[in-house]
């Protein structure tokens, strides 16, 4: 955001306003095809709120919910163990507190939304405001926020001729918010919040302004995303590396004189790494004393696909990007040294030996949309090659809306929930004290905890911990073969209050709960039945 001393927010808005009316326009475009889900929803299946990443998006209405229970830290639905708290999530936990019953899940559902759409708006506008320090006229600006919006790679290229698992993965433009524009707008508002923040944060650094602000916008990507704000400190610090020879070398090697020159540059980045580190300290010292963390952070991978990926994602775009990289230092050496030593630093971010390698893509499209951009800047127009050119950037967006649009219309799991299953999860969260615990099979216990403030044995990748392990004792305890002496020591080793017995546990196995001495029904309606167990009273 521009801070200058003399602007006030009223001013910024006004300047701002085509381009807000811009991002309003993108975020409704992306909002379609959720009200094609909710207006899809009949007498017998409801929408679950999400087309994309279903189950992340489960995880995150349960984690609002907890918020509405009275929450103020991040500790997990999906695993049955006690634990301490994080300071995590914080922008769910907040939203969850503004929600009550009745029809408490639709209204967790339409905040996330809302939280998604500002987001959307948010980080559309701090992409124009990171673009505009390194491309002055606006013709081409707007040809780089479009880009930078709904641009993405050569990913689609892959899905045409039927290479959708290409090398062992689905193309970036489709899994990978981090590396493009448009799927973080239509799937996570925290990540396309942490975007705003990273890229208002490096505007505001190289714009000379005060340190502070860098260093409250990077405190904000901590509590959205903390791995992200590594990327901030690496990439700045890249910069300070570079500046510093340059400015060095311009100066005939006097260190006094190169000092008084790049000490302003110093000064700020301490400031935002003064404010910004505490908070990051906190999580790491958490994730390393804290058991469960410990086991949630190794559970949550997400590895980088082989970087042919990345070429295929970024490669028809780089000649472009370097002649524009090479262009841009030529006029502005300083600034084109920060989108040189972040492009020179991406492929070792990318293959970081870090469990979220995936994550650290994040903002380098801006880089690779603005220094193309530059490369045609001082041209009057662009010739039709060049338009087909640019085109090649946008079919991914497109591909992702129709696929999302259509995927809302089919009444099927896991975008949508059979209405018996909800109102086995309602009877849990009317009748049942909060936080017991439930037993159940995989696909009931990552939505239960969206619907019932109650925590499940099973039920989410990452934050299950030792998924593995725990789903093959589930998988046991709903095999009719198994004794019940190890279904007893089961509902012992994670304190189970409930059994939750559906048609994903039938198909687990054909164990029946009817008549065993150590459980008492309490609900049986429509194909579901609920199980209160005596061993843990």
């Amino acid at each position: 955001m521009e801070f200058h001393q003399r602007n006030t927010l009223k001013e910024y808005l006004k300047d701002r306003k085509k381009i807000i009316i811009f991002a309003i326009s993108i975020m409704i475009i992306t909002t379609i095809p959720y009200l094609v889900g909710f207006a899809s929803q009949g007498a017998a299946w409801r929408f679950s709120g999400f087309i994309i990443g279903v189950e992340d998006g489960n995880s995150y209405i349960a984690k609002m919910l907890s918020g509405a229970s009275g929450d103020w830290l991040f500790r997990t639905p999906y695993s049955a163990e006690n634990q301490r708290g994080l300071l995590a999530f914080v922008p769910f936990i907040l939203l969850g507190k503004l929600t009550s019953p009745p029809a408490q899940h639709d209204q967790l559902v339409v905040l996330f939304h809302g939280f998604r759409f500002i987001s959307g708006v948010l980080a559309i506008l701090a992409g124009y405001d990171f673009l505009t320090l390194f491309i002055k006229k606006t013709k081409w600006r707007w040809w780089a926020l479009l880009i930078l919006t709904l641009g993405g790679g050569g990913g689609w290229i892959l899905v045409l001729i039927e290479k959708k698992n290409f090398m062992g993965s689905i193309p970036l433009d489709f899994i990978s918010p981090e590396s493009f524009g448009f799927l973080g707008l239509l799937g996570l508002p925290h990540l396309a919040l942490a975007r705003a923040s990273l890229l208002w944060g490096f505007t505001s650094y190289l714009k000379k302004m005060p340190g502070y602000i860098t260093g409250i916008l990077w405190l904000l990507l901590g509590l959205l995303q903390p791995v992200v704000v590594v990327i901030a400190w690496v990439v700045v610090c890249m910069h300070l590396v570079l500046i510093s020879i340059f400015t060095y070398r311009e100066q005939k090697n006097k260190w006094i004189e190169t000092w008084k020159i790049i000490e302003e540059y110093f000064r700020r980045l301490f400031f935002g790494f003064v404010i910004s580190a505490p908070l990051i300290i906190y999580t790491a010292i958490s994730f390393f004393t804290d058991p469960y963390l410990k086991i949630w952070a190794e559970q949550n991978k997400l590895p980088s696909p082989h970087f042919f990926h990345y070429l295929i994602a970024y490669g028809i775009f780089s000649p472009c990007v370097i002649l524009g990289l090479l262009k841009l230092i030529g006029l502005d050496r300083r600034k084109g040294y920060f989108l040189a030593g972040w492009l020179i630093l991406f492929p070792v971010l990318v293959t970081a030996p870090v469990p979220t390698q995936r994550r650290l893509a994040e903002g380098i499209w801006a880089v690779i949309v603005v220094s193309m951009i530059c490369y045609f800047e001082n041209r009057n127009r662009l010739r039709s090659l060049e338009i087909l050119y640019f085109s090649f950037a946008f079919p991914s967006a497109l591909f992702l809306l129709i696929g999302s649009i259509s995927a809302a219309r089919i009444q099927s799991r896991p975008i949508f929930r059979p209405i018996s299953e909800i109102q086995a999860f309602e009877y849990l969260a009317e009748n049942v004290l909060t936080k017991a615990v439930i037993l159940s099979a995989y696909d009931s216990g990552n939505n239960l905890p969206a619907w019932a403030n109650h925590r499940v044995v099973l039920g989410h990748g990452p934050e299950t911990r030792n998924r593995y392990e725990v789903e093959d004792e589930i998988l046991l305890f709903f095999s009719a073969e198994t004794s019940d002496d190890f279904r007893d020591n089961i509902i012992n080793k994670y304190s189970v209050d409930y059994i939750f017995w559906g048609p994903s546990e039938r198909e687990l196995g054909d164990w029946n709960p009817v008549g065993m001495e150590f459980l008492q029904e309490t609900y049986n309606k429509n194909g579901y039945e609920i199980y209160q167990t005596w061993i843990n009273e």
